[in-house]
Parts: C-alpha cells; structure tokens; sequence
C-alpha cells in the first residue's frame, strides 16, 4: 500500500548492515539538493509527506535516509521480541553511519547548493556532523533539534538512572519506564505531545498497520544514557561553535519534549544560528495543523532562498538573531 508509493533503495554499510533509503529528482535542473534525517520512529513514508514532496515541489532534489533501528533500515536488534526496541550503545554509530551514506550516496547525487534537515534525533545527529566533520553544506533547517532533555533534574537524574541500570543492572537492552512496542498510548490523540492535527496523528497508525514491520517501539535503557552523553558532548561552547553554517531551528512553544526554553541556551551557542518558536505547534512542527504548517514553510523558504542569495553575492552581509527563551 505505502511502500510503493516512492522509490527505495538500500546503502550497505562496512558492518553490513543497510539503511533504506529514497530520491526525488526534479525532471528539470534543480535549486539544489537536500538531505532529510528523520526523527526516531519516523520512516520514509511519513518524512515525504510532512517534508520531502513539498521540497521537491520547490524544485530541490530530496534525499531520505532512515537511522539505523528504524523504518526498513537495518535494526539493532533482529526478527524477534526485541526487534521493536530503539537501541544504541553510543550515538557515534549513528554518526559513522551517516558519514559512510554522505560519501556513499550523497556526495555523488548533490547538484547545487546541499542543505540538510533533520527533525528531533535527526536534527541532533545532523548539528554532531556538522561540528564535527564540517561538511561542504549551505545550511541546515532543524525542527525540534534534540540537544536538551525537558529541564535539567530530568537530565540529571537521566544520566544517573541510567548510567546505573545499564551498568550496575544489567537492563542496558530492557525498555526505560513508559517505553513499549508501539500500541497502547501511541494511538491516543488527546493530550498528545507530537501534534493537535488529529487526522496527521492518525496516519503514521495507519502506515504501521498497514506495513508492521515499520513499526518502530520506545527507546532503551542504553538509548537513554547514549543519548544524555551524546548532548552533554554537544553542550559546550567550543564543540558548537564550530557550526560555522547557517542554521534554521523551528520549535512548537507547547513542545514538552524540546521545549524552547531548555535548548535555547545550547542552540545559542551556534554562531550563525537562527532559532524561532512557532505559536501553538508541538513535537512534531511540520506534521501540525496547516496554518502551523504554512507559518513553519514560510520561515523555511525564506531561510533557503536568503541563503542560496547570500551564496551568490560577493560579500554577504546577513543578521543571525538569537534563540528564544
């Protein structure tokens, strides 16, 4: 049903795992290419309707690439009970893995100016390469970057918990409380985090059931401690600011998962960053209600056509304004 709505493809990696992968490429030249990393649970099938159709309506070619442990990428665990469950020992496997898929895949298919975006775990991965590896990329666009957990005793009290029951007790590979295959709660609407589209909220259920084997569960107890020591390596000065790219950042201001508030003052530490707060917009920014939508594409157009302009001129005089708090 879904699955044959767009091409995939499969990018083997050294260990032999394989992420999936899809392509939009304009029939005329296009504006430039952009590469998508979604969020954790997401897949193809959801990231082309909330963001990659509507770039490739704009005339970019699109490239969307599904993390390790979810979607049909490989998972970290294999057919079985634990095969729902979104683990990682350390994010610096997501990271080789999309250094392997930019030198495999997107290199040679860039034409024009590369920009990349990325929606929550994407996002976070994303701003790790760019300060790491500094890549030839015009910009980034994020929606509800993953660099702080909701308020520092949370994080806190994150680290520790976790630090103990993948150490001390052995539940490196068990569900962090409230984490589950997907079901139960992830199919009520009201009081939702993600969205107050209801009908938007609904499709991702009905992708699943249609196509179980994209299901994608709640993350582990070594999830949650790679991920707290992933944004501790991203939480000081000098590691950010060598983000020497433009950056977009859009976040809901009823976001309880990324609020502004709690990743302003890490978002603040990217030089040429600009962080906006759309009024009335959860988690998931671009998978809200249209008028939502249409606000958050009319900051992002205006980022990309600003960049791409600034490109072409001889010397570029551009304003970064600071994240909200």
């Amino acid at each position: 049903m879904f699955l044959d709505l767009y091409p995939c493809f499969y990018f083997s990696l050294n260990d032999h795992a394989r992420l999936r992968y899809s392509q939009l490429t304009p029939s005329s030249p296009s504006k430039g290419t952009i590469l998508v990393v979604p969020g954790a649970r997401e897949c193809i099938e959801k990231k082309m309707i909330e963001v990659g159709k509507p770039l490739f309506d704009r005339g970019f070619r699109v490239i969307i690439v599904e993390p390790r442990g979810q979607g049909l990428s490989s998972r970290f665990f294999k057919d079985g009970p634990f095969r729902q469950r979104d683990h990682v020992a350390d994010f610096v496997s997501h990271l080789d893995d999309l250094r392997q898929f930019f030198e495999g895949v997107v290199r040679p298919a860039t034409t024009g100016p590369l920009f990349v975006h990325g929606h929550s775990l994407g996002g976070h991965i994303l701003l790790r390469w760019l300060a790491e590896d500094r890549p030839d990329v015009a910009g980034a666009f994020l929606t509800a970057p993953m660099v702080a957990l909701s308020g520092m005793a949370a994080y806190m009290a994150g680290y520790g918990v976790s630090w103990t029951c993948v150490h001390l007790l052995g539940m490196e590979t068990r569900y962090a409380p409230m984490q589950h295959d997907f079901g139960g709660d992830d199919l009520i609407f009201q009081n939702n985090p993600l969205t107050s589209d209801e009908d938007r909220f609904h499709f991702q259920e009905r992708l699943f059931d249609a196509h179980p084997s994209l299901k994608t569960g709640g993350v582990t107890w070594g999830w949650l401690l790679a991920a707290v020591r992933s944004m501790n390596t991203m939480h000081t000065w000098p590691y950010l600011a060598r983000i020497d790219h433009p950056v977009l950042t859009l976040t809901g201001d009823q976001d309880p998962i990324t609020p502004p508030a709690e990743i302003a003052p890490f978002l603040n530490m990217i030089p040429r960053v600009y962080a906006d707060v759309i009024s009335g917009a959860r988690h998931d920014v671009l998978n809200e209600t249209e008028p939502l939508r249409r606000q958050a594409w009319e900051r992002i157009d205006a980022f990309l056509d600003g960049v791409m302009a600034e490109a072409s001129r001889p010397q570029p005089n551009s304003c970064w304004h600071r994240a909200a708090s």
